[in-house]
């Protein structure tokens, strides 16, 4: 289960990117922002990762370098056919940078596995923050707050105490539903569309939290609790995207 304090911070940074979508422009990849910044001071401690410092920056790094991938694909000045083609670049970075965090480290490089696919994975996550950029320009407030909505709910149901088994029936049930009601409420988004966004945005949560599986509650704000409440929403983004992308519904 989701603790139940980085459930309720995951649920105010999806309705900061829910108000930050109706505000258009910059808002959003500023709200997008908090949540790569949030990821990026507690993704090693999260993961206790042996250089903490070195993955922190570069987690910030290639968080912001994907926004502004993101901003510039939805750019009227610049006609991309295909936004996630900016990424490419970027993702390249981003392996690039884990071994050469690799090399630069002073400390023995004791857990190098460790240390490079924590920070890659970090990495990873912190892009596909950059997908809300492109969920508000395919679909506009209407389709960001379809999937905030969504994400949020999953949240929510993630933090019952319940089995793990039933948990995940439980995010993959009230995700779907909170996007379908938020559809009804907001208009622009047909209501299978909704369903399915609702279904991806919950369950690349659920498999966050599969990837993280932070022992314990966490019942005070760390820098841990702020990635764990983070990382589900940062990868929501690009989830949600891809289901208005392909046009499902």
């Amino acid at each position: 289960m989701t603790a139940p304090l980085p459930a309720g911070l995951a649920i105010v940074a999806a309705a900061v990117l829910a108000v930050a979508g109706y505000a258009g422009g910059w808002m959003i990849a500023a709200a997008a922002g908090l949540t790569v910044l949030a990821l990026a001071i507690g993704w090693s401690d999260l993961l206790r990762l042996p250089h903490r410092p070195g993955t922190s920056a570069l987690v910030l790094v290639l968080g912001v370098s994907g926004l502004v991938a993101g901003t510039v694909a939805v750019s009227p000045r610049i006609d991309v056919d295909q936004p996630l083609s900016v990424f490419s670049g970027v993702m390249a970075g981003a392996v690039l940078s884990s071994f050469g965090h690799e090399i630069v480290r002073q400390d023995g490089r004791h857990d190098l596995v460790e240390s490079v696919t924590g920070t890659l994975a970090g990495q990873f996550v912190a892009v596909l923050a950059a997908g809300w950029i492109l969920v508000a320009d395919s679909g506009g407030a209407q389709a960001v707050v379809v999937a905030a909505a969504g994400a949020a709910a999953a949240r929510v149901a993630l933090a019952l105490p319940l089995s793990p088994s039933v948990l995940t029936w439980a995010g993959l049930g009230t995700g779907p539903a909170a996007s379908v009601i938020a559809s009804f409420v907001v208009g622009g988004v047909p209501v299978l569309t909704a369903a399915a966004v609702g279904v991806a945005v919950s369950g690349v949560g659920i498999a966050i939290d599969r990837l993280v599986d932070a022992d314990g509650l966490m019942t005070r704000l760390q820098p841990a609790t702020l990635a764990r409440a983070a990382a589900p929403i940062a990868a929501a983004g690009t989830a949600a995207y891809a289901v208005f992308r392909l046009g499902i519904g």
